[in-house]
């Protein structure tokens, strides 16, 4: 009978992951869009970039064929913006979407569900806990919204993810296939963040002296594993060094290397290094006043996580510590270097949002998985209560967090909106204002930011460069305000609270007409 309840459980258990992913994606799929409601700064000029580089093989400030492509304050990194270079080519046909932009972002958070849930299989290797990460990663807040809007930077908690489950692998198999996978994935973490030129080669350099002293891997091995992650990343490699010694311009294999954003250099210090880690364990266990990846009152992985987080953290230490007593290896350890590396990073530059520090995610799954485990093995006798009380407890906080964010979530009806950051597609008022009212020239007001146009109607760079002119370019204006000329022929789609215009218009003697946008009024003079 055991043998058969077993063999019942192994096929519950494949059915529950299964269904598991299903869940997962469809969080993470539905509605990619239009949740969150608004874009983003970054996603608007990454996915403009990447259109540019598909039509003129340049970015928008036409540096050409560029391994860091340049933003509007310093650059992006290069991995997010060729996979949406790639997909726009495939799947856009050389169109550009906001859909086809955040893609890679869920394709991201399906990698860390995955590998995340691998990870902790191959650590505790117990299907019942594995199952229960599964659920955490599926379900917590920031494992869901990460995915949902295109960060360039989110892309190294999928990244990473994948490389410490690499590591994981080898410390297990001993075999040189493993080591060589794992030293290549962890160059490809460095594609996808300009924070893990910090992260990284701290980690691995704690991590092989940590193997080294627990005779899980040769010097030999250690010199292998660094060949391959620096041949893997050499591209990037060549970036730094231009950034830090200010190199001019070359070409490598057939990309740009320019020391674009070398002036972010000046933001790492070590003066606040200590208030930047108390702020970042914060905010990362609670949340920030950036609002599309985290919700003030679920918190990154919901509150009642918070506690199981710091046993697990001292629970790790404890293993750490015997570890290196014993000289033998134990996984918490590459967990907790793996959290410290970022730690020391986030201490140098700062970080004011989650997603700067979005690959300590990983490490917060284990810490959890690791605090709800030890304090499972510690109550013995109420065990059953425990996992019941936990589980309701989960499972009241997951259906209110889904019910709030895919139904009353709103970043354009808080506080934040109006600002530079944060946009509300008007596409159907410009195409109207373009194509049925056929004006002259067009006002809109971008909050002072021509590149949502740019993705949304994207123009030829070089063009947009040419007829540039002082409040935008060719009979596109971008700046709105008192001062605005009100002429026939001419379209104004404007934010309903912008007083400044509107004075103006009650004082205008000229007929005209209206139409109302969410949040936008269109405002057309017409011709005699």
């Amino acid at each position: 009978m055991k043998k058969i309840s077993d063999l019942v459980f192994v096929k519950f258990y494949y059915i529950f992951i299964a269904f598991i992913f299903i869940l997962a994606l469809v969080l993470r799929a539905y509605h990619i869009a239009s949740v969150p409601d608004v874009i983003e700064l970054d996603e608007a000029s990454l996915g403009y970039n990447a259109w540019c580089i598909v039509h003129y093989g340049v970015d928008r400030y036409l540096n050409p064929l560029p391994i860091y492509p340049q933003n509007q304050h310093g650059g992006q990194s290069p991995l997010y913006t060729y996979l949406v270079v790639f997909l726009i080519k495939t799947l856009g046909k050389g169109n550009i979407s906001l859909w086809l932009v955040r893609l890679p972002g869920l394709i991201s958070s399906m990698l860390v569900v995955l590998f995340g849930t691998k990870c902790i299989s191959r650590v505790f290797q117990n299907r019942r806990i594995t199952m229960m990460s599964a659920l955490l990663l599926t379900a917590c807040p920031y494992f869901v919204m990460h995915g949902r809007f295109a960060l360039d930077c989110n892309l190294m908690l999928g990244c990473s993810t994948i490389a410490v489950y690499c590591l994981i692998r080898y410390t297990q198999s001993n075999q040189l296939r493993d080591l060589i996978l794992c030293g290549i994935s962890f160059g490809v973490v460095l594609y996808s963040y300009a924070l893990s030129y910090f992260v990284i080669p701290v980690f691995l350099c704690l991590t092989a002296l940590y193997l080294l002293f627990t005779h899980k891997i040769t010097l030999r091995r250690t010199v292998l594993w660094a060949v391959c992650v620096c041949l893997t990343s050499l591209p990037v490699i060549l970036f730094i060094c231009a950034l830090l010694f200010q190199l001019p311009s070359f070409h490598f294999l057939n990309f740009t290397i320019t020391p674009i954003a070398s002036a972010r250099m000046k933001d790492v210090a070590s003066t606040n290094f200590w208030n930047n880690v108390a702020h970042i364990i914060r905010i990362t266990l609670t949340n920030s006043n950036y609002p599309l990846d985290a919700v003030g009152k679920f918190y990154t992985m919901y509150f009642i996580s918070i506690p199981f987080i710091i046993i697990g953290i001292a629970a790790s230490l404890y293993h750490m510590a015997a570890s290196l007593k014993t000289r033998t290896f134990h996984p918490s350890t590459i967990f907790l270097l793996f959290y410290v590396s970022g730690l020391f990073a986030i201490g140098l530059s700062g970080a004011q949002h989650i997603y700067r520090a979005n690959y300590f995610f990983l490490a917060y799954l284990y810490f959890l998985v690791n605090g709800i485990t030890a304090v499972y093995r510690f109550v013995r006798s109420y065990r059953k209560y425990f996992i019941c009380t936990l589980s309701v407890c989960y499972l009241i906080w997951c259906f209110s967090f889904f019910r709030y964010y895919f139904g009353q979530y709103s970043v354009a009806a808080i506080n934040t909106y109006p600002n530079s950051l944060y946009f509300i597609p008007i596409d159907n008022a410009i195409d109207y204002a373009q194509s049925g009212l056929n004006a002259e020239q067009l006002y809109i007001d971008y909050v002072d930011v021509d590149v949502y146009h740019s993705f949304y109607f994207p123009d030829s760079p070089y063009e947009v460069e040419s007829t540039r002119h002082e409040d935008g370019y060719g009979k596109y204006h971008f700046i709105v305000n008192y001062y605005t000329p009100l002429q026939p022929g001419n379209a104004y789609i404007v934010r309903t609270d912008n007083q400044e215009f509107f004075m103006a218009l009650n004082n205008t003697s000229l007929a005209w007409e209206s139409a109302d946008y969410p949040y936008y009024k269109l405002v057309y003079f017409p011709k005699d």
